[in-house]
């Protein structure tokens, strides 16, 4: 029986970490850089930078904060050698805005974890309009004809389920009883 290599169980687990964060890091560098290849570069710098300095997080603390932290240093990095450059935001906005951005992150995903709950509630007659409708190059018209119905049949039942998933959302957020 091969023996695991400790090593190799931090690779993983950095790995694991990361790619679950990748989108939201990416995101967050956007937010300060603004250009597509210049946070791809950004991004790229920090995740070197998260990996080499893995043996430092804390396993079981908050590996996004920890991940934004590197990116946000880097991305100031990345501005303050551009900082010729008349359309540059000044460091302490930059700041502001990051920190507004991780404070909406955590809203995003609790809320995506709700719908997520939510939509698993769904009948599946309910949620196979669901798909249907939001699947990858649909369209309602298109799922309409292959369903048999019209559009506009169709368009009213979905109004009705994301209202009903909106209040479900709002229900499992404890938002319920705020917005009547």
């Amino acid at each position: 029986m091969e023996s695991k290599n400790p090593d190799s169980s931090i690779h993983e687990e950095f790995v694991s970490l990361y790619v679950r964060h990748e989108a939201a890091v990416f995101s967050f560098v956007m937010t300060m850089v603004r250009h597509t290849a210049d946070s791809e570069d950004v991004v790229q710098r920090a995740s070197v930078t998260m990996w080499r300095c893995f043996n430092k997080f804390k396993p079981g603390t908050n590996f996004r904060a920890w991940a934004f932290q590197i990116a946000k240093n880097e991305a100031l990095n990345h501005l303050s050698k551009i900082k010729r450059d008349r359309h540059i935001f000044s460091e302490k906005l930059l700041v502001m805005l990051a920190e507004r951005f991780e404070e909406r992150a955590n809203d995003l995903d609790a809320r995506r974890y709700a719908l997520d709950s939510c939509l698993e509630k769904l009948p599946a007659e309910t949620l196979e309009i669901v798909k249907g409708c939001y699947s990858d190059g649909s369209t309602i018209r298109s799922y309409a004809e292959q369903a048999g119905e019209t559009a506009n049949k169709i368009y009213k039942r979905l109004n009705r389920i994301r209202a009903g998933l909106q209040k479900c959302v709002e229900r499992q957020l404890g938002l319920g009883e705020a917005t009547q």
